[in-house]
């Protein structure tokens, strides 16, 4: 077979697992005929037109047993020598993190003490040693596991000063002798808990430095006992993040079935954050192992290019949106192990441990409420033949923000009741156990303040499918919970009557997440209501960002030239909260952009506060100068002074003055993975 993608090829392999481990290396060989491919793709990066053969071959005898065939994937020709991971370096930046850690500085939550587990299918790589006769090939990788002398796992650049504790789960499941280890795994291991490499951050979790490691095949088998009888149960797993960048199929839909019963049955059971990882190729359909998981996260790319849409296998919930989340990567195993780092750094934060934000539905729903939309002008709850849905179809609830993330674990949780609507802060969370019936919806207020807009509402409840024994047949129990968001006079909120889409309302009958998103939310008080139809625990999590229209730049209640004094006094400085000291364009730095703004009398759209924007109407023009000067030296009701993007309610559970900073802050490589296909 010859495939010819220029520059951006990619190169296949296919890596048989069986139920059994009988596969003789004979019978399971692959070839990659190639050379020094990261030389070649960089001697013809320069030259502007790369263009590679590469030639597939696979020789297997199938088993007796059920086999899972898992399809691996080597893209962007292992993108400067195996390291793909440094193309999208600047992601860090989009997810918000190089900001949070700015304002956190040394006290950022760094992963430690985290138990996290690395899934990795079996990586056999062959040199062809430039000969056409397959009995001169050689094997020069096979393996899953990370290389542990990697410089990002050494202890030279560990927050803790401690290399990376590699704990073998899979027991050296080589299918032979390990040789050499998997880039691939590498790679992803990089991402998920790695340490700085040539000075750059490659992770959030660089203190998370005891990491069990899987062989995919091994970790169905063994792990979630697919070799056992129909009832025996997976083997307990104490890790709280997991990270599958891997795609695969038995190649019998009752297995797989099976293998995502005992899969959701383990999540639920141990509490695991497990992100999955989706095929890289538009379109195509939804692999089945692992994306058709109910409980885990399922983990896209931001530009699109992923398997997406509405789960498809029989007998196990069809009709669901996935992906759930979408990460700013090139390629989705890395998408998958960067949102596993996310995962595991709020793991490690104060306002998750020892909480019920722990648990894996409310972390869940954390993650995706916080998930951003505004780099996604498609993004719409209606699919292509105009049907609801609780999520895009391709980019799920967003692109995950580590920031809006942690926020709501600062906010701390805001027990819903079922008679009192609770007040909430603007960003929070809760988990509980719902009963059923309209009369037992648990009741949450979300007030916007007179005067103001909620520019941003954004909430998500997430639940668990509940699977029992025997695995090999029956379907998931999955509770059906609705969100509801009505005003004052009990009307179920829509912005936008005849769009299709009732932005109050998310009531699926087939997902277990609901998702709420509206934007411009008018000031009021407003109510959500969360129903079951069954006794069920679920974890729910929101943000909401409040603007009221003012001039009052400094916060200080009055309207003066201690707002312009403000600018001038903080000229030059690194911010934290930029409205408070002049920075009008929130660029972490005041300067003459700053000044212009704040002069500024033509019109720009999408405006904030910090452009300038006084009476909220998302432009800068004479009527803000107006405002200014007839509001200039007025004391400003409290309710009237401005309401910071990520202000807390008071009580926040973390005492530090750097958090005080935050409340006012304006805010998949020689492994991927198909599942569909044999190449």
């Amino acid at each position: 077979m010859f495939i010819w993608l220029g520059i951006t090829r990619e190169v296949f392999w296919q890596v048989n697992l069986a139920r059994n481990r009988r596969i003789s290396l004979a019978q399971s060989r692959q070839w990659c005929r190639c050379a020094d491919l990261c030389r070649l793709f960089i001697a013809f990066s320069f030259l502007g037109a790369l263009k590679l053969v590469h030639y597939l071959t696979s020789k297997s005898d199938y088993s007796k047993h059920r086999r899972c065939a898992v399809l691996g994937w080597c893209v962007w020709v292992l993108v400067w020598c195996t390291c793909s991971n440094r193309a999208s370096g600047d992601w860090l930046d989009d997810v918000n993190f190089t900001q949070l850690e700015n304002i956190l500085g040394a006290s950022a939550p760094n992963g430690a003490g985290v138990p996290v587990a690395l899934v990795e299918a079996l990586q056999t790589k062959w040199d062809d040693l430039g000969t056409p006769e397959p009995e001169d090939d050689v094997i020069i990788i096979r393996n899953y596991q990370p290389d542990p002398n990697a410089t990002q796992f050494l202890s030279g650049t560990d927050p803790l000063s401690q290399s990376v504790t590699f704990i073998d789960g899979s027991n050296n499941s080589c299918e032979g002798v390990c040789i050499g280890y998997s880039t691939h795994a590498t790679n992803q291991g990089q991402n998920f808990f790695g340490n700085t490499i040539f000075g750059n951050t490659t992770s959030l979790a660089p203190a998370a430095n005891v990491v069990t490691v899987y062989e995919a095949d091994d970790y169905l088998n063994k792990i979630l006992n697919m070799l056992g009888s129909n009832s025996t149960l997976p083997d307990a797993q104490n890790f709280r993040v997991q990270n599958h960048s891997w795609v695969g199929t038995y190649e019998n839909d009752s297995d797989d079935r099976e293998a995502l019963r005992r899969f959701d049955y383990a999540i639920d059971n141990n509490n695991i954050l497990a992100a999955v990882g989706l095929g890289n190729s538009v379109p195509s359909n939804l692999p089945n192992l692992l994306v058709h998981s109910y409980n885990a996260l399922a983990v896209g790319r931001m530009d699109g290019g992923h398997s997406s849409g509405h789960t498809v296998l029989s007998g196990y919930g069809t009709g669901r949106s996935k992906p759930d989340v979408v990460m700013p990567r090139l390629y989705t195993s890395s998408a998958t192990s960067s949102a596993s780092s996310i995962a595991t750094f709020l793991h490690s934060s104060s306002g998750v441990l020892g909480t019920d934000a722990a648990n894996s539905e409310t972390l869940k729903a954390i993650l995706m409420a916080g998930a951003t939309k505004d780099e996604f002008p498609s993004w719409s709850q209606l699919d292509a033949g105009s049907q609801w849905h609780p999520l895009d179809d391709t980019y799920g609830a967003g692109e995950l923000n580590v920031l809006n993330s942690y926020l709501m674990t600062v906010g701390g949780k805001a027990t819903g009741s079922t008679t009192t609507p609770t007040t909430v802060p603007s960003h929070g969370w809760d988990y509980q156990t719902i009963q059923p019936g309209i009369v037992n919806a648990l009741l949450y207020d979300f007030v916007v303040p007179a005067g103001s807009t909620a520019k941003e509402l954004s909430i998500v409840s997430s639940w668990n499918a509940q699977i029992s024994a025997p695995f090999n047949v029956g379907i998931p129990v999955v509770a059906d919970l609705n969100l509801e968001l009505v005003d004052s006079g009990g009307a179920t909120v829509d912005i936008t009557p005849g769009n299709g889409v009732v932005e109050g309302l998310s009531a699926s009958t087939v997902d277990n997440v609901e998702h709420i998103y509206i934007s411009d939310l008018p000031a009021g008080t407003y109510t959500l209501k969360v129903s079951s139809d069954s006794t069920h625990d679920f974890g729910l999590a929101w943000r909401m960002t409040t603007y009221s229209p003012t001039a009052d730049f400094n916060g200080d209640g009055l309207v003066s030239g201690a707002d312009l004094l403000a600018w001038q006094q903080g000229f030059g400085t690194t911010v934290l909260d930029p409205l408070g000291v002049g920075d009008l364009d929130s660029d972490s730095d005041i300067d003459e952009d700053d000044l212009d703004l704040f002069a500024l009398s033509g019109t720009l759209t999408n405006a904030a506060l910090g452009n300038g924007d006084a009476d909220g109407d998302g432009d800068v023009d004479a009527d803000d100068k107006m405002f200014f000067a007839q509001t200039y030296g007025a004391a400003l009701p409290s309710s009237s002074v401005l309401q910071g993007q990520t202000s807390l309610a008071t009580g926040v559970p973390e005492p530090s003055s750097l958090l005080s900073a935050i409340l006012g802050f304006f805010l998949w490589g020689s492994c991927r993975r198909r599942a569909w296909a044999s190449v």
